[in-house]
């Protein structure tokens, strides 16, 4: 009987005390709340009208899941830059072209839409920048009034000659992709404005002193450009591939030739 009695007093106490909990916790409202960051974590303090407080905490790996929930599968965006050399064909009346330090740098903003695990549009808006850099050391390009000069220079020892010009351009690549992303083909059209050019020729004066010789002005270089891109990706490693359709220079104002460019996206 004992036994029995001190049961019912134990379930008794047990509810008494579940029913004043419960009726603490619907009386309890939060008043204050405040987020920390710590070591790159979020914690959460809440405080309540009777005077205590809770404290919740979200770790990196938790914040980037809620990003990952935000984030839309279907279209990508950001910044990425072509690191590649230029030439010009055929070669016929040009000066030869020296591959490797005829840089053809861009910087590129692109929208990516994602139809479907085989398929992706890739627009882009950016700039590039031709230079195309001479065999010949000594040869020197000027703006004549009839169109650009190809002539010897006579002010020293050339150490390098070049010319270059700048483009804001605008792409639209379809891409076909295998269904891991591993491997894309993208072939599209690009066209271009141009926004500035110039001539320059390094070179040592009669005192050996290293100087240079700048012409400011836009070698007629076409005004504007247009062409195909081929763009080819292979695991992280991706390939671009650019032909200028129209010619480099302006009609009658220079030589016959159109510009290639190929290299590394990064």
């Amino acid at each position: 009987m004992k036994k029995l009695s001190l049961l019912l007093l134990m379930i008794l106490n047990c509810s008494f005390l579940a029913f004043g909990q419960e009726g603490t916790e619907k009386s309890r409202e939060a008043v204050k709340s405040k987020t920390y960051q710590i070591f790159g974590n979020e914690v959460l303090m809440t405080k309540y009208n009777d005077g205590t407080k809770t404290w919740d905490f979200e770790t990196k790996e938790d914040q980037n899941l809620h990003r990952t929930k935000k984030y839309n599968p279907k279209t990508d965006t950001g910044i990425n830059f072509d690191l590649g050399i230029n030439i010009w064909i055929p070669e016929g009346e040009a000066p030869a072209v020296k591959p490797w330090g005829s840089w053809s740098p861009a910087i590129n903003y692109y929208y990516t839409y994602k139809a479907g695990n085989n398929f992706k549009l890739k627009s882009t808006l950016g700039v590039n920048w031709y230079n195309f850099k001479f065999e010949d050391q000594n040869l020197q390009a000027l703006r004549g009034s009839e169109g650009i000069i190809f002539d010897t220079f006579d002010g020293g020892q050339g150490i390098k000659s070049k010319i270059s010009a700048s483009y804001a351009n605008i792409s639209i690549i379809p891409t076909i992709q295998s269904s891991n992303g591993k491997l894309r083909l993208g072939v599209g059209p690009y066209a271009g404005f141009r926004m500035g050019g110039r001539g320059k020729i390094v070179y040592y004066d009669d005192n050996n002193n290293r100087s240079r010789d700048i012409q400011r002005a836009n070698m007629f270089a076409n005004n504007f450009r247009y062409g195909g891109r081929v763009e080819i990706g292979v695991g992280d490693v991706n390939l671009f591939f650019n032909y200028d359709f129209n010619e480099m220079f302006q009609t009658n104002k220079g030589p016959q030739v159109n510009t290639i460019s190929f290299g590394l996206t990064l």
